[in-house]
């Protein structure tokens, strides 16, 4: 699996704007090829969104979709300065109690 991660920072007052236009996004960003969920972080005016891929191709096709382009200029009237978007592929995942339906479902010959 692999992820990518956009921070920033409200400018004063317009947290609220900013996670409305994410949540605007994101349900148009949940229906591209491999997306698997996505978590929206706060602390006081910092933002961070953690969406994630079941490739790094379905990652890359996103990060260079004019959807992803979009989502970057709706926000940019909305934070301080840029935000820092970066990749990562995913090296652990641990889930806690076994024998319960975990959150992430297991791959079963799948790409990923």
């Amino acid at each position: 699996m692999y992820c990518r991660v956009l921070e920033g920072k409200a400018q004063p007052g317009r947290v609220a704007e900013v996670l409305e236009v994410v949540a605007q996004q994101v349900e148009k960003v949940k229906k591209a090829k491999g997306f698997l969920f996505v978590q929206v972080l706060q602390g006081g005016d910092e933002i961070i969104a953690v969406s994630s891929w079941r490739t790094a191709k379905d990652l890359r096709a996103y990060a260079e979709s004019e959807l992803a382009q979009d989502m970057l200029a709706r926000l940019s009237s909305l934070l301080e300065g840029v935000p820092t978007v970066r990749n990562f592929e995913i090296k652990l995942v641990v889930e806690g109690m076994e024998g319960i339906e975990g959150f992430f479902s297991h791959d079963e010959g799948g790409e990923g």
